[in-house]
């Protein structure tokens, strides 16, 4: 069979009337590498495919897991009365003062290694991981870390991948979060990384958290956090060079403002009303996000 733009195309436009944009391109990709490897052809050359590909893409709005909120994670672990696992071979050392969980394998072929710590939460995550070891069978021969949970105590039974996929879904409606089918098993990855994004995290602490080599996927993080728009936005409307003028000693009854003097009352009013207007738009935000 002859590999060429023009049969790529119309195979590509015979898969639009079954499949997504999204699927396309994952398509796309999986043929770009086997016809490379079998048939020495790079279609990625191919302009006019990628720009069909392109066109297509322009509107789409791929569907997202629903993030859980901080207050969600707290709420769910302070009132929840029963525990939710999940299959992962996992090595966890117990260092005293934290946890290192290593995880030999992941869906992208790398081991990854994380720490649990107890500071700053509303529990001691630590305790409950020690808890939950302590609850494991003595003769056990296998190395899943997460098993079933019953009777105050775990089976030797692992609970699989698909199961622990459904926990986020379970705790939105343990919380009757609306839309609790969209809290999928990928909310964990991205909630993980929202939070660290809110928490001003810079482009390559957000790559090495989420293990991603790009800067197209952090930077959307970073873009999306509320925290970084906030920011943005008291910056635009209320951050001023405010300065001290050099007579005005440790109280000034001046100031200078981007090179002009001004009393102090006057400035005093001027970052009320600045602060009043960054309160009023922050309400109005989580009015229509409610």
């Amino acid at each position: 069979m002859t590999i060429n733009e023009e049969v790529m195309l119309s195979y590509f436009l015979s898969l639009k009337k079954k499949y997504a944009v999204s699927s396309l391109w994952s398509k796309y990709s999986m043929l770009k590498a086997t016809i490379k490897v079998y048939k020495n052809t790079d279609i990625g050359k191919y302009s006019k495919l990628t720009a069909y590909l392109k066109s297509e893409s322009r509107g789409y709005k791929p569907k997202k897991a629903a993030i859980l909120e901080r207050a969600h994670i707290e709420g769910f672990l302070t009132r929840a009365c029963c525990t939710h696992n999940g299959d992962f071979r996992t090595d966890v050392k117990d260092a005293g003062s934290y946890l290192l969980v290593s995880i030999p394998d992941t869906k992208a072929g790398i081991s990854r290694k994380f720490t649990i710590i107890e500071e700053r939460f509303c529990v001691n995550a630590i305790e409950i991981c020690r808890k939950y070891i302590s609850l494991r069978p003595i003769r056990l021969t296998q190395d899943r870390f997460f098993l079933r949970y019953m009777n105050q105590k775990c089976t030797s039974q692992p609970v699989g991948i698909n199961t622990l996929a459904k926990v986020p879904s379970i705790v939105a409606s343990f919380l009757n979060l609306p839309n609790a089918e969209l809290y999928t098993g990928h909310c964990m990855r991205r909630t993980s990384t929202t939070l660290l994004a809110n928490k001003s995290a810079d482009l390559t602490t957000i790559k090495r958290h989420g293990g991603w080599k790009s800067s197209a996927v952090a930077e959307s993080y970073i873009e999306d956090s509320i925290s970084n728009k906030l920011d943005i936005a008291r910056k635009v409307q209320g951050e001023s060079n405010v300065t001290r003028s050099e007579n005005d000693g440790n109280n000034p009854t001046r100031v200078v403002i981007n090179g002009k003097e001004v009393a102090c009352e006057k400035t005093r009013k001027r970052e009320r009303k600045e602060r009043k207007l960054v309160n009023n738009k922050l309400s109005h935000y989580k009015k229509n996000k409610g």
